[in-house]
This record gives structure tokens, C-alpha cells and sequence, in this order.
């Protein structure tokens, strides 16, 4: 009874360990005939020194510790030095089977695969950019050929500085498998970066039209933007040469700072933070520059300090990525307040761009929520998205600018109309003074005059000097101030006006009116009469005519003028340039109506002017 209960208790605690018991280093890796891909981290333990032991071997297995790492990914922290796992892979096929190891992360150091043949380790790949070892990809694998019915125990060895920490998936998968992945995420890379070129295109064209500044931060931010994305997920490795691939990181931390700086002084412009918070644009621009600068002279003039005070150092530089991200927060809302569309784009394009950056920085610095898809990063997405929105963003901002300018345009136009009104009705009140002032003082004054020299003088020739400067001067104020149209009607000024014409010039004139209402407003009656006057002015000096036809048309909704004449004519490039023109056009425009102008070298002009009669 004792031995069963023995038995018993023995089985239940070996299938509770069997059942709980989590994966470590000596579980294997199987393969069979399918397709397969795995994630390494699933099936071993990392173990760390805080020192580079020098070349691996197994005899230093012990100068190593175990880490307890529940990371589905590799993460080699700031501190260490050099790390190993193994693994055992194991082919059950009939067939050899090509298997490859994929790293995520572009910028390893120093990585080693070696494989225990007869109890010695054979390296079977080593990939990094201090090995000055570059492949045909933009991502480091190594490849291992397992033959039928194998199985073989590997050591995967990482060397890295202290102070840069690493973070990497490691997926194991057969070759048709790792090419399949390979193949979307260069049409995800292909759409991404036409995405982005497409929007660089946009920008720079409206940045052609517009000229401001907003546009081209937007250009620079986006150019900024696909330098970072592309030596992120590796193109610098395809790119630099093998002795320089290093430079590929540099690359990186430098594109970093620049988008981060060039797009926080992008969306000061776009929340008019000038306007609306003009002490925290300041602030902004003031840690913008002191952060850019302090991680320049860290990494490249100052590695070593920085190196010892790591924690330190990236403890405040996060301080100023916080700070940043909340001084936006709070612009992005006063600007809601003013602009809720535009606002809504970019507040939307600014959390991806944020969620995107937050996930990368605990990812490769603390080794926290990673997000991937396909094997491309989390910021990958995030960035594209940030992309569509921005530039539908932008594209609102230049319908809102363009709107303001329509706005601005119509002012003018109105101050215009204004002016112009202002200029005509000045011109009619003068006219009317001077008309006045001729005909009742200077008129008056030499009829006067002539009856004094008529009652002490008896010479027929003087009285006839009296009378030609009292027509005269009758006729300059008849045709300054035309006879009352209010009572007399366009029709009777107008002939009033081709009555005087006549007796002074050869020229035939023919007036006709078809159902012309006789009740027209007083000022369209004025201005027609004006335009008529400077018409026949212009026939008189300049066209040599013989015949005019003006003729006045009434229709239900506007009144036309027909004016035509047998003279020579004018160019039409000179149709612009004459004042009288001018004049007329003005006319026509203030009472909201067309004007028509034909004329051609010997064949005479003809002019039609129409004017809706709803206009007062």
C-alpha cells in the first residue's frame, strides 16, 4: 500500500513538472518536412557577463550567469558585455533543410554561431558591423545546413559595448519561409517609402506656390523621416562599405535627434504656437536645441563619459522627451480651441508619432513592449500612419490658407468698390460745381458785362465776341453737367449731348432706343451717360470716323449700349492702356455689368456695355 501510494504521489509530481516546467537551453528546435518558423527566445536562457571574456569556449561557461529573462525577445542591457545561449536543432526529415537565424535589430556588433562537432565548437557564422562582415540584405542572418536526421547542439554568442544596449528578435525558420517574409516586408518597405516620397512631392510643390516656411520644415521633416526608417530597419548595412557599416548607427542617432527637432518646430507652426503660447514655443525651442546638442556631444565627442554614466545621461535625456511630448499635448489642445479640423489631423498623426517613439525608446532601452508585425517594427506602422495624417493636415492648411486669401481678396475687392465709388461720385459733385460755377458766376458775370459795354459802346464786332464766349463757355458747362437726367431721361441728355457734337464736328451720328425703360435708376442713367461722352471723346481724338450707330436696348432683368463707329481702329494690346478705357471699365464694374470691346486696324470698334437693372 505504501509502495502504490509512493507511485502514485511520483507520477502526479512528474506530470506537474512536465506540465510547468518552462522551456530551457537543451530543449530542441524540430524540424519536420513543413514549413516552420520559430522564435529562439522560446526555446532557450540567456546568460551574461558583465566583462568581454575574450574568444568563447566552452571552458568558460562558468564565468557566466544565468539571467532570468521572461522576454520574448533577446535584451542585452546597458551593462553588459557579453552573453551566449544554446540551442539544439534538430532535422527529422529525409532531406537536408537550410535553416536560418534572422536578427531584427541592424546595428549588432559582434554575433557568433558555433556549433559543437566531436566536443569542439566550429563557427558556423558570424555576422556585425565590427566585423566589418556585410551581407547582400538589409538584416544580419546566419545560415545553417542541417542534414537528414541530425541533430546538433549550438552556441549563439554575443560581444557588445558596454553602455548601448541590444535588442533583437532571432527567428528561426527554413529558407522558403524566411524569403516569403522577406518579400512582403520589402513591398510594406516599397509602399512606405512611396508614401513618403509622394508627400515630399506634395510639399514641395505647395511650398513653390505658397513660400512658407511650414511647407519646407514639413519637406526637411520627411526627408529627416526616411533617413531614420531606412537605417532603422537596416539600408545602411546595403549602402556603406564594410569597413565603414558603423557609421550606419551614427546615421541613426543623428536622424533621430534631427526628426524629433525638425518636427516639434514643425508643429509649433502648424498650432500657431507663436500666437497662441508664445513663453512655451519658446521653452520648446530652447530644450529642442539643448537636447539635439547634448546628444551629439555624448555619442561622438564624449563616449567614454558617457559610457560610464550611461543611466545618468539617458535618465535625463528622457526627462526632455517628456517634457516635449507634454508641451505638445498642451499646445495641441489650445489649438482645438481655435481650429478643431486641422487640430483633430494633427493630433491624431501626433499620437502615432508619439505611441511610435514611446514603444521604440522601452524597446531598445529597458527591453519593454515590443510590437512587430511581419518582422518590421512597431515605428514602422506607427510612422506611416503619422504620414497620411500629416499630410492630410497639411492638405487642410492650405485649403484654410487658400480660403483666407479668397477672404482677404473679396476685402479688397469690396474697399475697391468702395474707393471707386467714392472716386466716381467725387468726379460727378465736381462736375456739377464747375458746370454750376460756369454757367450761374462766369456766365452770369459776362452777360452782365455785355450789357455794360452794349449801353456806352455801339460795336456789332465786340457784341459778337460777347456772344461766341458766353456759347462757349454755355456749351464746356453743358458738357461738364449734362441737362437733368432725373428730368429729362437718358435719352434727352444724350441727345442734348450729340446736339451740340454735331454743330462743332463732322461727324454722323445715328442714336436709336428699343423699349429703353424711362424710369432707369439715376445713376446707371449718370454712368451710361459718362460712358457714352468718354466713347464719343475717344472717336473725336483718336479714330477718325465718319459715322457713329449708339443705340440703347431694354430687357426685362438689364439695359445694353451699342456703340459703333467706321474709324481705324485700335491694336489690342492697346485696349488696356488708354485712361478713357480705364475709365469705362470702372464704370461697368461698379455697377456690376459687362463690357464687350472689340476693335481691330481699319476695321473700326465696337463697344456693348450691359448692365443689370437690379443693381442700386
Amino acid at each position: 500500500m505504501k509502495i502504490n501510494c509512493y507511485k502514485t504521489y511520483w507520477f502526479l509530481f512528474s506530470l506537474f513538472a512536465v506540465c510547468f516546467t518552462p522551456l530551457h537551453a537543451n530543449d530542441s528546435i524540430v524540424f519536420h518536412d513543413a514549413r516552420f518558423s520559430k522564435n529562439l527566445k522560446d526555446f532557450v536562457t540567456i546568460n551574461i557577463s558583465k566583462k568581454n571574456e575574450g574568444p568563447f569556449s566552452t571552458d568558460k561557461l562558468d564565468r557566466f550567469a544565468s539571467l532570468d529573462d521572461k522576454r520574448s525577445f533577446f535584451y542585452l542591457g546597458f551593462d553588459v558585455a557579453q552573453a551566449y545561449s544554446k540551442f539544439t536543432l534538430e532535422n527529422q526529415s529525409n532531406t537536408s533543410k537550410e535553416v536560418i537565424l534572422s536578427f531584427s535589430y541592424p546595428f549588432l556588433e559582434d554575433v557568433s554561431v558555433y556549433k559543437v562537432d566531436q566536443g569542439d565548437l566550429k563557427l558556423e557564422g558570424s555576422v556585425g558591423i565590427n566585423l566589418l562582415k556585410q551581407g547582400v540584405e538589409r538584416t544580419w542572418k546566419v545560415s545553417i545546413t542541417l542534414l537528414p536526421k541530425e541533430r546538433s547542439l549550438y552556441y549563439l554568442v554575443f560581444n557588445k559595448s558596454k553602455g548601448k544596449p541590444l535588442a533583437t528578435d532571432i527567428i528561426v525558420q527554413d529558407s522558403d519561409t524566411y524569403y516569403n517574409t522577406h518579400t512582403f516586408q520589402s513591398v510594406a518597405i516599397g509602399s512606405y517609402a512611396g508614401l513618403v516620397l509622394l508627400s515630399l512631392l506634395f510639399t514641395t510643390l505647395i511650398f513653390v506656390f505658397i513660400k512658407r516656411t511650414l511647407f519646407l520644415l514639413y519637406g526637411l521633416y520627411l526627408t529627416i523621416l526616411l533617413i531614420f526608417i531606412g537605417s532603422y530597419l537596416g539600408y545602411t548595412n546595403l549602402l556603406l562599405p564594410p569597413e565603414s557599416l558603423d557609421v550606419g548607427r551614427a546615421i541613426y542617432v543623428i536622424s533621430i535627434e534631427l526628426s524629433t527637432a525638425v518636427f516639434i518646430l514643425f508643429a509649433q507652426q502648424v498650432l500657431m504656437a507663436k500666437k497662441y503660447l508664445p513663453k512655451l514655443k519658446k521653452s520648446v525651442e530652447f530644450v529642442i536645441v539643448f537636447q539635439f546638442a547634448f546628444r551629439i556631444f555624448l555619442h561622438f565627442m564624449a563616449n567614454s563619459m558617457y559610457a560610464a554614466q550611461v543611466e545618468l545621461f539617458m535618465k535625463l535625456w528622457y526627462l526632455t522627451i517628456l517634457f516635449l511630448i507634454v508641451a505638445l499635448v498642451i499646445e495641441v489642445f489650445v489649438y482645438l480651441k481655435h481650429n478643431k479640423k486641422i487640430g483633430a489631423y494633427f493630433a491624431i498623426s501626433y499620437l502615432f508619432m508619439a505611441i511610435g517613439s514611446i514603444l521604440l525608446v522601452l524597446y531598445h532601452s529597458f527591453g519593454l513592449l515590443k510590437f512587430s508585425f511581419y518582422g518590421l517594427p512597431g515605428i514602422f506602422y506607427a510612422s506611416a500612419l503619422e504620414v497620411c495624417f500629416l499630410t492630410a493636415t497639411l492638405t487642410l492648411v492650405v485649403g484654410q490658407i487658400y480660403q483666407e486669401r479668397n477672404s482677404l481678396a473679396n476685402k479688397l475687392v469690396l474697399q475697391q468698390q468702395k474707393f471707386l465709388n467714392a472716386f466716381v461720385q467725387g468726379q460727378e459733385d465736381e462736375r456739377k460745381r464747375v458746370g454750376s460755377e460756369l454757367h450761374d458766376n462766369i456766365g452770369s458775370k459776362i452777360s452782365n458785362l455785355k450789357r455794360l459795354f452794349s449801353t456806352k459802346y455801339s460795336d456789332e464786332k465786340m457784341q459778337k465776341e460777347f456772344d461766341d464766349i458766353c456759347e462757349d463757355v454755355r456749351t464746356v458747362a453743358h458738357s461738364i453737367t449734362p441737362a437733368e437726367i432725373s428730368l429729362v431721361g437718358l435719352s434727352g441728355a444724350i441727345d442734348e449731348l450729340l446736339e451740340t457734337i454735331e454743330k462743332t464736328e463732322q461727324l454722323t451720328i445715328n442714336f436709336n432706343t428699343f423699349q429703353f425703360p424711362e424710369n432707369l435708376n439715376e445713376g446707371i442713367s449718370t454712368h451710361l451717360f459718362r460712358i457714352v461722352q468718354e466713347l464719343l471723346q475717344n472717336v473725336i481724338k483718336h479714330a477718325n470716323a465718319s459715322c457713329v450707330d449708339i443705340q440703347l436696348f431694354g430687357h426685362k432683368n438689364s439695359v445694353t449700349l451699342s456703340f459703333e463707329d467706321d474709324g481705324q481702329g485700335v491694336a489690342q494690346k492697346n485696349t488696356s492702356s488708354g485712361i478713357g478705357l480705364k475709365n469705362i471699365r470702372s464704370r461697368v464694374t461698379q455697377m456690376n455689368g459687362q463690357l464687350l470691346f472689340d476693335s481691330l486696324p481699319d476695321k473700326g470698334t465696337s463697344v456693348l456695355v450691359i448692365i443689370p437693372t437690379k443693381y442700386t
